[in-house]
């Protein structure tokens, strides 16, 4: 079986590995393609989320379901042959977070974060196929969906988590989202849909990708506001993933009144946020992290609905042999492109989506 190996020192290095098998409990995923999240990026660039190696790395996988174990649990069974995604999350359903069902916390080993052994099992989507067990959770994909929208419900997903979860956006609210990234453009889809009145993604110039496919869409872009009081009052404002911290003190500034802020940036930085603008304005400041198999569905659905919307969208599909040099591509000087990316075997490179 053909994989991608994360072997240290920024580099991906093909190889031959063991072929996945079900066993008595277990099944095998036929890997379509998997999109590229940014921590994959930032991991070749030396500061990534998972540094340990060797690792196949891929964690935002849609595949087929091929071949289950004759002891495996009806869950897998029962999709013997569709075609799904896989919740990166692998919940032990025994910890305080999974007996809680916020299984999106649980500390239990992630796809593509587990580091490969001698085995028959793999957990990284770049890869012929990927191993499924009782702690899998996998989404239905619709047959129809290409596969550059199909992976695009992965950042979707978290972008339902922040407003419809986190937020509760209603219908006819502002909605502020600091970061002209991928998740920036996922997140500016899911307002949209949800009927916002205003959508405005702010950010670097830089992200060149996530600012065409956010105009295509209709939603607006400016650049990161140089006084952020004067800009909104916004209702709900969301400060996705690859934000850099200066965003998070600035989204309070932009909020309305008894607004609300979705706090999802990854940085470790002191923040700067103002005590007495959170008082004054009474507003809810709550974390963003992931997305639950709740939004993962929904999220499915949202890009099943708005494929007209979707029309502009530009996706782009590789093959495992360009995988180091795109992944590498995907930051300009620290900052991100916001583009959307598959690495699927065998890919011809192509983009665009005719949706």
């Amino acid at each position: 079986m053909r994989g991608l190996v994360h072997v240290g020192d920024g580099k991906l290095e093909l190889r031959d590995l063991p072929v996945v098998s079900a066993g008595e409990s277990g099944a095998v995923l036929r890997v379509e393609g998997s999109a590229v999240c940014i921590g994959d990026a930032e991991t070749l660039h030396g500061y990534g989320p998972v540094m340990t190696t060797p690792l196949v790395l891929g964690h935002e996988i849609v595949g087929r379901v091929e071949d289950v174990g004759p002891t495996a649990p009806r869950a897998l069974q029962e999709l013997l042959g569709a075609r799904v995604m896989i919740d990166d999350a692998r919940p032990c359903g025994k910890c305080d977070w999974c007996l809680r069902d916020q299984k999106r916390f649980c500390k239990s080993p992630r796809y593509g974060h587990i580091v490969q052994d001698s085995s028959s099992s793999n957990w990284g989507g770049y890869a012929e196929t990927v191993t499924l067990d009782e702690q899998s959770v996998l989404v239905p994909i619709p047959e129809d969906l290409p596969i550059e929208l199909a992976t695009f419900a992965f950042p979707v997903a978290s972008g339902v988590e922040w407003l419809h979860l986190g937020a509760e956006i209603k219908a006819g609210e502002s909605v502020a989202i600091l970061g002209t990234s991928r998740m920036g453009a996922a997140t500016a889809l899911v307002a949209l849909h949800a009927g916002a009145s205003k959508v405005v993604v702010y950010g670097d110039s830089r992200g060149v990708d996530a600012i065409k496919t956010c105009w295509a869409m209709g939603a607006n872009v400016r650049s990161f506001p140089a006084a952020p009081k004067i800009e909104g009052p916004y209702d709900v404002i969301v400060v996705v993933t690859e934000a850099p911290v200066e965003y998070v003190a600035a989204s309070v500034e932009m909020a309305g009144p008894l607004g609300r802020v979705i706090l999802a940036c990854t940085s470790t930085k002191p923040s700067g946020m103002e005590p007495e603008t959170i008082r004054r304005k009474g507003l809810t400041l709550k974390g963003g992290r992931g997305a639950s198999a709740q939004s993962l569905k929904k999220a499915v659905e949202i890009v099943s609905a708005e494929r007209k919307r979707l029309r502009g969208f530009a996706g782009e599909v590789h093959g495992f042999e360009a995988a180091e040099a795109v992944l590498k591509g995907l930051l300009d000087g620290g900052v991100v492109r916001g583009a959307h990316v598959v690495i699927q075997d065998a890919a011809s490179s192509r983009s665009n989506v005719d949706a």
